[in-house]
Parts: structure tokens; sequence; C-alpha cells
């Protein structure tokens, strides 16, 4: 499946499409009353499978200080909705891809083997990476090809994510399939003796639409088409999932390649407990009943099952521009075993502000649509891969100022990610963040006309990255810039 430019600049411009109906016609397009959308849509039954977790590769081989592996990009058919089949493209022909699970400081050496029709480009989301391993234009990996990328894993404990990024494709060949959690542990988390082991579960949240015969539909812009009508858990629709009565640390990540901005809550009205987000964990946990987590943003909770009695049933739900949807089912079914219920600490880790007066460069972004070529742009210029925007200097402090500059009559959303450095956020319209952004992040969303404020220091690689929309049919459709950190 190949989408041409004009089918690209579409899709980037999918959620301005929509934000422009009028509530009860996306609310009607999203249940799927017409008769059109009806023929066109496979029906998914509710809670009917349950949840699986993706497995966890092995390395291929390890000497002292390395994990090696070898995973191949390949097509595969996949059971995704009951008596169909999938046609899907995954990291070693499975969706989601393999777990790969890496220690701080302990290098992984993955050698990526591309087995598919097409160019793809493999980026280490949220990874303290060479820019050689970083997946940016110019290192494309062409069909029956191999690239080997190296992650050295000098950073906290933090659940990231894997996924292809050739530009103009990367949210094709991510519907399509590839992505994949890389979960990085360390000492300090260890000592915190949170939920582990099989109450240690990543929930891997994308929309889908599917085609009467279970193959995946892409979004029709000229609908209004731009989230998915079957919210998928592990590339399971609608799962439910069987819990003990004890916590549970679930790694929420929203690796939707659509406009899926969800915020998610319990239909029991009760709160979670937000221990990390995109960088790692927090200096301590935040109750939440409502968490916002767009698409490319990681978010941990802890969800203790204690309290619920046995056949308790608990929807997790969410909404989308207020649209409601459902996510999964959690199904209350034995009790807890043994006595390790494991209590959640009331501090995590240290989290070390980094301080204004630090600064050296200070730098302003505005990200919006150019409604005259529907080119998504940062700073009125749609993505060159020849072009560098900005040079960073390896080591300096960096304020950046980064501003949605939609309008009113065209409220798109925008979620800025950076790659090789983290950040913090020092406020939005002024005010703090909340207390569940105060941690590290590498995406952030911004509203129509809002701006936040961004801290980051950068190290530890010089060379080429990329910054852009995670909405990634913005970034396809050019909402992408290049920056090249130097030496002094």
């Amino acid at each position: 499946m190949k989408m041409d430019r004009r089918s690209v600049l579409k899709l980037g411009a999918l959620v301005g499409a929509a934000a422009v109906l009028p509530v009860e016609r996306l609310a009607g397009a999203y249940a799927g009353h017409d008769a059109e959308h009806e023929a066109a849509t496979l029906a998914v039954p509710r809670f009917a499978v349950p949840l699986t977790v993706p497995r966890v590769l092995r390395p291929s081989s390890r000497d002292l200080f390395t994990d090696y592996y070898d995973i191949t990009m390949r097509e595969a058919r996949q059971v995704i909705v009951p008596g169909t089949k999938t046609p899907i493209w995954g990291y070693d022909g499975i969706f989601p891809g393999p777990t790969i699970r890496a220690w701080t400081g302990r290098k992984v050496v993955i050698r990526q083997r591309n087995a598919l029709p097409e160019d793809v480009a493999v980026h280490l989301h949220g990874g303290n990476v060479p820019s050689s391993s970083d997946g940016i234009p110019g290192q494309e990996i062409k069909p029956g090809q191999t690239r080997v990328y190296t992650y050295p894993n000098h950073q906290p404990a933090a659940t990231l994510w894997y996924h292809d990024h050739v530009h103009h494709q990367e949210s094709l060949h991510t519907y399509l399939g590839l992505t994949g959690l890389y979960i990085i542990s360390d000492v300090a988390e260890q000592k915190l003796h949170l939920p582990r082991g099989r109450y240690d579960v990543p929930l891997v949240i994308q929309d889908r639409f599917f085609n009467p015969d279970g193959s995946f539909r892409p979004p029709d812009p000229d609908a209004g088409e731009f989230f998915g009508d079957t919210m998928l858990v592990n590339g399971k629709p609608l799962p439910y999932f069987e819990v003990e009565q004890r916590a549970y640390r679930f790694r929420i990540l929203n690796g939707s390649s659509l406009d899926a901005t969800l915020s998610l809550h319990l239909d029991s009205g009760a709160s979670m407990a937000v221990i990390g987000t995109d960088g790692g964990l927090l200096p301590a946990p935040v109750p939440a009943s409502e968490i916002p987590v767009f698409p490319s943003e990681r978010v941990e909770v802890v969800i203790d099952f204690a309290k619920y009695p046995l056949g308790t049933q608990i929807v997790l739900q969410g909404s989308i521009l207020g649209i409601p949807v459902e996510v999964m089912r959690f199904d209350v079914t034995r009790r807890a075993h043994g006595h390790d219920h494991d209590r959640l600490p009331s501090t995590l880790v240290p989290v070390s502000r980094l301080r204004e007066a630090d600064a050296k460069v200070r730098r302003d972004f505005v990200l919006n649509l150019d409604r005259a070529t529907g080119t998504m742009r940062i700073n009125g210029k749609e993505f060159d891969p020849d072009r560098v925007d900005i040079s960073p200097r390896l080591g300096d402090t960096e304020i950046w100022t980064v501003r949605n500059g939609e309008q009113a009559d065209l409220p798109i959303p925008h979620v800025f990610h950076t790659h090789l450095v983290r950040f913090q956020i020092l406020d939005r319209d002024g005010a703090p963040p909340a207390p569940r952004e105060a941690g590290w992040k590498d995406s952030v969303a911004i509203m129509p006309g809002q701006q936040v404020r961004l801290i980051m220091k950068f190290g530890d690689f010089t060379g080429r990255y990329l910054y852009h929309c995670h909405l990634l049919g913005h970034a396809d459709a050019g909402m992408m810039a290049q920056m090249e950190v130097v030496r002094h």
C-alpha cells in the first residue's frame, strides 16, 4: 500500500477537516450510524477477546557489555478481529512488534532487516542515541537490505517505543503495524518495589478502521475521519483483562498513527496514580481521575483493584474532542496471589530541575497549517531534509517557546516531539505545568492558540536530529524540521 503526495497532504489536514464539523456529525461518523459507513466498516464486538502482552524478544547473542538482537520487518496476516485475518507490516511479522527490555548503561545493538516492499527507517522514540542510529532522512533501509542500530541506554528507567520514520510515509507505515515497545530499567526503579512481572503490563493504544474483510482501512479525510472507530490495545480490539485484587502497573502508550488525542478515565470514577511519563518516573505519585494521553506520549499509572469485589468489571474509557470512546475492560476475577500487594511508595525518584538562568539560547517556534498549500509548517517552512534549521551546541541549555499558531475557526492541536533531547516543561501560557507533567518529557501537546516553554540540555551526541509534530499526518505533510548539534 503506497500513498501519493496528494493523499499525504489530505491526511496531514485530517484534524483540520474534522475540527470544523459539528460535534453531532463527528459523533455520528464515529458511531457508524449511516449505511454507507456501516457497509465499509467491519463490526467489532466489545470486550470479546482477552488482552495479550507483546512478547519480550530474547537477544540473539550477548557479551560483557552488549545485547545483540536481530529483527526482520515483514508482511504477515494476524488475527485481530475474531473470524478475520488482517494483513500487517510488523517487526518480526507481529503487531505490535516484540518488546525490547534494556538496562541503563548496557548497550543494545539491533540489526534490522527490511523484507517489506518499501523503504523503512527505525526511530527509537525517546532514545538518547547517536545520529547514525536515529532513523533520520538519508538512513532509509531499502527492501532486502539491513541496517544496524546502536542504543547506548545512557538514560534512566523509562518506557520508550520504536517505530517507522520514513518521511511522507510514517503515518501509513505505523498504521500498518510498524510499532514496538522498548523498556529501560535501572537500579533506582528496582528499589521502589513497584508492581513487576505479570503485574507490570504495557498497554499500547492505537485507533484503526477495518474493512469488512478485516484489513485496515485508511481514513477518508473527505468524510471527516480523523481517528479510527475501533480502539486496539496491544493489537486487540476492545479487549478485556482479568486482574487480581491488587495493584498493577500499566505502561500506557498512545501509539496512534492518526489523531486519537485521548483523555482516559475509569468508569468507576476511581483515581489512578500517575508514576511516570515519557522520560521516566516522577518524583512522587500523582493521583488523577482523568489523564490526557496524546499520540506518542507515555504515561505510567498504578491502579489498585484490591477494593473491588470479585466479579467487578471496570471499563477504561476515553474521549476524543469530547466524543466518548471505550478502550478496554478490567475484570476482577481472582484474589491477590500471596501477600505482596506492592504498596505504592510515597516518593519515587528525584528529578533535578534545569535552571532558566543556565539557558544560553532561547528559540521560538510556531506550528500551523498553511491553508493555501495544505502543508503543515514550523516557522513558516515545510520540511526539507537538505536544510538545517538550527544548530544547538553540545552541553548548552536552551529554552524553546513553542506556539500552536492555529486560528479559532480551525482549532487543530499539535504534539511537539524532540529527537535526542528530553525536556522539562517550564510553563503553559505562563502557568506552571500540572504535577503529572513535572518530570522529563519528549512529547508535549499544545492546543490551538496555546504556547509552552520547554527547557533542555544538549548531550551526549553531535549530528543531525529532527523535531516535529507527532500527529504523524502533520509530520508527513511537512511539520518537521532538522537540527544539527555541534561542538563549541
